[in-house]
């Protein structure tokens, strides 16, 4: 009987150069976009025939670069790939052509059409202005669709802008964009700072009530549940194009400059941020400004504060001028982490916009309290937002200065502020190598003793405690095998993604996982030596080792990702692990693995005292008798070290600020080859192990014939 096998379907991409792109060949019914699809129909299916006869080619569409050509060929089994590229560069003598790798294809679909990879594609919205977006991503995949639609209302204040003379119509507009409430999708984000930039480079004075529908609007495009739309903003920006969150804060800064202040103090709050202003006149010169922040938002910045401080000195020279400060909790999230100096940092205060309508330079002292005050003070950087080109972080004419348990950032000039400090506690390249060669040895020692485990299965599960001990060792391996090999995958991919998410999960599931694992065998341990005559049938010691070597672990991974996830904690800045900035994510695997470890290690000191006890019967052998004893003494606690997982608890001290180098060494060795020591003394060491290996290989002679027969008897008398 005949099987037919599936036709393989596989979309190409080749570059023809020479040739011109243009927009006839966007439309598949134009005269051009017709006659070239005939022509090169016709030469792809004879370069694809050349490698499999019966091949099919189907041209999707065409994009600008000379002319790409995509195309999806059917064949009945998949083409070599060498093969179809010297097919491909010998398509024509009339053309110059190549093909493209899979990676960097276009991407094509009914909807969206054909897009080059990395690039746009667009449709319009239903029933309202803007449009949806999809980036070409990968090997011909479209990604996420994108919201850059935009509100009516929103729409009409931005046509206004455009068309009437906002020197005597910004007031109206800006009462009118204040009163819409939703603005928190990229394309009404977007289309809100559009609308506020060139109102801010009017010539036209401001009032109070303008001031406070600028900032009201503002305060709504910056909240809390708009920095995911912040992101996607960030991430589709051209590289010739300013940032959004920068072309908002310099909008702010020029408005600023442009209030007329008639009282001397005027201060207001909005949701996301909190508007300071004092003038400066011949009445109050000799005055200095103290402007103290404190408590500005609730939930997630509740912890922030920040002081500015301005001499009067500074205004000894000056008529009449005013000091604005504005205090904004959730730009933390929103401005890009780009700078114009070394390193890998993260916002860790209050951004803060200090803006004064005088051209001498300005001495100014600000004070922060950092958000996540477990990152090294010794690491801060204070910074300012630097409004030229893409906008960017510069830390050019500011110093740090550690203030207690805050930062205090002396700066020569005024404009937005924060401070940035490290992510890492320890940054020591012989730290990365060692875990990357600990982390390969680790996995190759655990493939082996999960071979082992498969070859002398049958002769070391004779009875219910053996079994269930190897089904804990061989779960152990298992789990830290895939952890490790998530470990290496979170490494390679790109933090913040889709991928990267996935990443954080497994490695937190199979580690989880480990240590309920090493849990199990813990209490099997102690529940064979505490109760010996008190007996449980095997299929409740096994369904009760998953229970709690899987269940439990997963219980606590789903809780965390749906707890975090949608709040932006799940991972951390710059790497694909557990969060230790935002809630504290981290905390879902460090406390569970405490507990696990200070469980273990209370069963290892009962285990310890047990066979400290002398056996009633036993005649006391003095000196030969305490050298037995403590070699079993010493076994036990070199065999359940690595089991268990109290190596884990040289980790405890890393938490610390300022630990010293030689805990993270310790813990970076022991964990990394954690693999290579649960081969040696977990199954090495096991003479029952051993004997089963020489049986296995026939070498059985080099050691007593009937030594695993008697170990049997043994066991099954127990």
């Amino acid at each position: 009987m005949e099987t037919k096998l599936a036709n393989t379907r596989k979309n190409y991409a080749v570059r023809v150069s020479g040739l011109l792109f243009t927009d006839e060949l966007n439309n598949s019914s134009s005269s051009l976009y017709k006659s070239l699809s005939k022509e090169f129909k016709m030469l792809l299916e004879k370069a694809y025939g050349n490698v499999q006869p019966s091949a099919v080619v189907t041209i999707l569409g065409f994009t600008n670069g000379s002319v790409i050509i995509l195309h999806q060929v059917i064949s009945k089994k998949p083409l070599a790939s060498n093969e179809v590229t010297a097919q491909i560069q010998n398509l024509s003598p009339n053309y110059t052509t190549e093909l493209l790798a899979d990676e960097t294809i276009p991407c094509h679909d009914e909807i969206y059409g054909t897009t080059n990879y990395n690039s746009f594609a667009e449709i319009p919205c239903e029933n309202q202005p803007g449009v949806w977006k999809k980036r070409c991503e990968k090997d011909g995949k479209y990604g996420e669709e994108l919201d850059f639609c935009i509100l009516e209302e929103i729409n009409n204040i931005l046509q206004a802008v455009n068309t009437t003379d906002l020197e005597t119509t910004f007031p109206n507009l800006l009462q009118q964009l204040s009163n819409v409430v939703n603005i928190t999708t990229p394309g009404n984000i977007q289309s809100a700072v559009d609308i506020l930039d060139p109102i801010s480079k009017t010539r036209a004075t401001v009032n109070e009530t303008d001031m406070e529908n600028f900032l009201k609007t503002v305060s709504r495009v910056i909240s809390f549940e708009s920095i995911d739309s912040w992101e996607i903003l960030t991430n589709t920006q051209t590289e010739n194009n300013s940032s959004s969150s920068s072309q908002l804060l310099q909008a702010v800064e020029k408005f600023n400059l442009r209030l007329n202040q008639q009282i001397y103090c005027l201060q207001f709050k909005e949701d996301n941020l909190e508007f300071r202003a004092a003038r400066i006149d011949g009445h109050n010169r000799n005055c200095s400004i103290i402007e103290p922040f404190v408590n500005i938002s609730t939930g997630e910045y509740s912890n922030l504060s920040a002081s500015v401080f301005l001499s009067s000195e500074e205004f000894e020279d000056t008529s009449n001028t005013t000091v604005i400060t504005i205090a904004y909790p959730t730009l933390i999230d929103i401005l890009p982490k780009t700078t114009t100096f070394d390193g890998d940092f993260l916002i860790n205060g209050l951004v803060m916009t200090i803006t004064l309508n005088i051209t001498k330079p300005v001495n100014i002292s600000l004070t922060f309290s950092p958000r996540n005050r477990t990152l090294d003070l010794n690491t801060a950087v204070c910074a300012f937002w630097d409004l030229s080109g893409n906008g960017a972080w510069n830390n050019t004419g500011c110093t740090p200065e550690i203030n207690g348990e805050n930062i205090t950032c002396n700066c020569e000039h005024l404009t937005s502020f924060s401070i940035l400090m490290s992510p890492d506690s320890i940054d020591d390249p012989p730290l990365k190598y060692i875990t990357r060669v600990g982390v390969a040895i680790s996995i190759g020692c655990l493939l082996i003793i999960i071979i082992i485990e498969t070859m002398v299965w049958k002769h070391v599960t004779k009875n219910k405690t053996s079994y269930i001990r190897h089904v804990g060792i061989l779960n152990i391996a298992v789990n830290l095998l895939l952890a490790d090999i998530w470990f290496i995958v979170a490494s390679a991919v790109t933090p913040g993604t889709e991928a990267c998410t996935a990443a954080t999960f497994f490695i937190h599931f199979f580690y989880l996982a480990l240590f309920f694992w090493m849990l199990t065998l813990g209490l099997l341990l102690v529940y064979r030596l505490l109760f010996p005559f008190h007996n449980l049938s095997k299929s409740a010691m096994m369904g009760i080792s998953f229970s709690i070597g899987y269940l439990s672990p997963l219980i606590i991974s789903i809780i965390t990702i749906g707890v975090t996830y949608p709040r932006n904690s799940y991972t951390r800045e710059g790497a694909c692990w557990l969060g230790w900035e935002k809630e504290y994510p981290l905390l879902a695997f460090v406390i569970p693995a405490l507990v696990i470890i200070a469980i273990n290690l209370i069963i290892l000191i009962v285990v310890i005292f047990k066979l400290l006890r002398p056996t009633i019967g036993v005649r006391s052998r003095e000196n030969n008798q305490e050298r037995q004893t403590l070699k079993q003494v010493v076994r036990s606690i070199v065999v359940l070290t690595p089991i268990l997982g109290l190596t884990w608890a040289f980790g405890i001290p890393t938490f610390q600020k300022d630990s010293p180098n030689a805990f993270h060494y310790v813990f970076t060795i022991l964990n990394a080859s954690q693999g290579f020591l649960i081969l040696i003394f977990g199954t090495f060491m096991d003479k029952r192990i051993r004997a089963a290996l020489m049986e296995t290989f026939s070498l059985a002679r080099f050691s007593s014939p009937t030594k695993l027969e008697i170990e049997d008897v043994k066991e099954k008398n127990r």
